[in-house]
């Protein structure tokens, strides 16, 4: 005779699998997204908002992402914010923390090319085969990294014809390499996030900004820049990353992760760059219309500034090295290759 309590286990058994086991397959994954962008800001919509839905798609909902209210922490602090896992996602700006992140600089060195469509991507490709494998960025996952468009001379009232134009001013500078070029410009760089450029360019606490033409726009500078001086290859491009904290990586299944990469990487880049190249177009067009002016150096500036900024490049293959990147000529070369579509 079997055991009254054996079929009240049995029974107890039954119930807790069979009710568990769709429980854990209708589990789903939603990723805090922590964003500090202005509303409609295009990366924003045109990039994350349809990586987040390719998520969603792969994974057959079982990976979401949401917007948080705010942002959690400062802009520059956006690394350490997804790296301690205080939210699961965020745009992530290495410029904004000088001199952390040595091997992204490169990327960000001047006169590397116009072609966003094309420079976006090899930002990515260069940090799957130089960057990643030293370690640098390894505290959060990246999900994607892709340059912005070229920066130039956008200014309040002054026009730069010569690069003696250029000294004494103060500029807001959006990265390290870009602070190495104003020093020797003999220019004052001021670092702070793009955000506040619209209140120091109105305060007069600062002449212009090293900043790309395309998001004068979305951060209102059409209202007190009125000169924009272009500069053929940019004098950098602020580089960006989507990244994702480990933590929040690690508790994906193996199968979505793979399914997530499939959308990442640079099919991410491949968008941006995209976007960029339109977002240059549509705002070249927004600043005529403004009454901005837009000129372009002249050669004899552009071999007066290759001259002066030439040390900017050594210095970074210097710091490339003690980073641990064995051939730093080796990253650029491809970076101006993939750039150039060659």
């Amino acid at each position: 005779m079997i055991p009254e309590n054996f079929w009240k286990s049995a029974v107890f058994g039954a119930l807790l699998f069979g009710l568990g086991a769709p429980a854990a397959q209708a589990e789903t994954i939603t990723l805090k997204y922590s964003n500090w962008l202005p509303s409609g800001y295009s990366i924003t919509e045109k990039v994350v908002k349809p990586w987040i839905a390719d998520v969603e798609r792969v994974t057959e909902g079982r990976v979401k992402v949401e917007f948080l209210p705010k942002a959690v922490g400062t802009v520059p602090g956006q690394y350490d914010v997804i790296a301690d896992g205080l939210a699961d996602l965020s745009l992530i700006v290495p410029g904004y923390t000088p001199g952390r992140f040595p091997l992204v600089e490169g990327l960000e060195l001047p006169f590397l090319g116009d072609d966003q469509s094309k420079r976006a991507v090899a930002a990515q490709k260069a940090y799957e085969k130089y960057i990643k494998p030293t370690g640098e960025l390894s505290e959060v996952h990246i999900v994607g990294i892709f340059s912005s468009n070229t920066a130039h001379f956008v200014m309040g009232k002054k026009v730069i014809n010569t690069v003696d134009d250029v000294k004494g001013l103060k500029l807001r500078s959006p990265n390290p390499v870009a602070n190495a070029e104003l020093g020797l410009f003999e220019a004052v760089a001021i670092a702070k996030p793009a955000s506040e450029i619209y209140e120091l360019m109105s305060g007069g606490i600062i002449d212009g900004a090293v900043f790309p033409i395309d998001v004068i726009q979305p951060f209102k500078l059409d209202a007190v820049a009125k000169e924009v001086t272009m500069v053929p290859g940019g004098l950098t491009a602020t580089h960006q990353m989507i990244a994702m904290s480990k933590q929040a990586w690690e508790k994906i299944s193996e199968a979505d992760r793979k399914a997530i990469e499939s959308v990442s990487g640079v099919v991410m880049a491949e968008r941006a760059g995209k976007v960029l190249a339109d977002n240059l177009a549509a705002s070249t067009a927004f600043l005529k219309e403004k009454g901005v002016n837009l000129h372009t150096v002249d050669d004899a500036f552009m071999k007066a500034a290759k001259e002066k900024l030439a040390p900017v490049r050594q210095d970074w293959i210097d710091k490339a090295k003690k980073a641990g990147l064995a051939d730093p000529e080796e990253m650029l070369t491809f970076v101006e290759k993939e750039s150039a579509g060659m």
